[in-house]
């Protein structure tokens, strides 16, 4: 599995490589007042990516907390039900005679 990762993030490389090199013609960007000296096309298109992802990266922690809390949440409940079948099942059997 470890070669996987290795081949992806070599072609992914790659292509943000070639993707750089094709597009070095400079721009300029302007955001909420802000304008920028002329720059490569790619380096806004990296940065925009890098933002996405750690914007993902970041919902992703938040979702896998609440998933992870829950899990133990149900964990506790798994382990006190076990412990009550467990005890019903060592109860002696009484007869009603």
């Amino acid at each position: 599995m470890n070669w996987i990762n290795v081949l992806v993030v070599i072609v992914l490389t790659s292509f943000a490589t070639m993707f750089a090199l094709v597009n070095i013609s400079p721009v300029q960007v302007r955001f909420l007042g802000f304008e920028s000296d002329p720059i490569p096309f790619y380096v806004p298109v990296f940065v925009s990516f890098l933002i996405g992802f750690f914007g993902g990266m970041l919902a992703l922690s938040f979702s896998r907390r609440k998933h992870k809390i829950e899990i133990q949440a149900l964990r506790e409940e798994n382990s006190r039900l076990k412990k009550e079948v467990d005890n019903l099942r060592n109860i002696p059997l009484q007869d009603d005679l």
